[in-house]
């Protein structure tokens, strides 16, 4: 994947720091791919066009608690169908259960320059490396397959040309005021 050349990059270089630097280069891929998901979800709606991205993005970057669960949350309100079920339960339940917290918990010690207590060597970020991306590869299929979007390409602002996704929402959000309301309702 194209999204993960830098990473790719970094992990196979001869840098000290290179393994830790994918590592968290990576996180930032995953949480960046489901905030994609979630604003192309949004853009479907007739209510918005070209002009209201950046409306989009400043509520989105005004709501300081929103993260990876919180756009998910985001996505099943509004969805008929849940993220878990286009991702498929076992994927869905292993990551986000079992190496979603630990992964986190890597990354928030080591991005604040803490020992994680774990003495994680580089094969060992390698294999958190590999479980992320392999995660983003999961989402992106599946995602493509159901909402012609994968999170990965770069313009998460655009209609989708084949099918009318808005029309099965489970609710309406018609302007950038109904937007933050749904935030702030349903994402916290």
């Amino acid at each position: 994947m194209d999204e993960f050349e830098t990473v790719e990059i970094l992990v196979n270089s001869n840098a000290k720091t290179g393994r830790t630097d994918a590592f968290i280069i990576s996180y930032t891929k995953l949480e960046k791919q489901v905030r994609r998901i979630f604003t192309y979800l949004i853009y479907q709606s007739p209510a918005f066009s070209i002009s209201n991205y950046k409306n989009i993005l400043e509520i989105i970057a005004s709501k300081k608690y929103l993260s990876f669960a919180n756009f998910i949350k985001g996505f099943d309100t509004l969805y008929p169908k849940s993220f878990e079920s286009i991702i498929g339960r076992a994927c869905y339940a292993k990551f986000l259960n079992t190496d979603f917290p630990r992964i986190r918990e890597y990354r928030n010690k080591i991005l604040h320059g803490q020992p994680t207590g774990e003495h994680l060597s580089a094969d060992d970020l390698k294999k958190e490396i590999e479980i992320m991306r392999n995660w983003c590869s999961s989402v992106a299929e599946s995602m493509m397959s159901e909402i012609c979007y994968d999170g990965l390409e770069w313009n998460s602002f655009r209609k989708n040309s084949s099918k009318d996704l808005a029309t099965t929402y489970k609710m309406t959000i018609s302007n950038i005021s109904a937007l933050e309301t749904f935030i702030e309702t349903n994402m916290k």
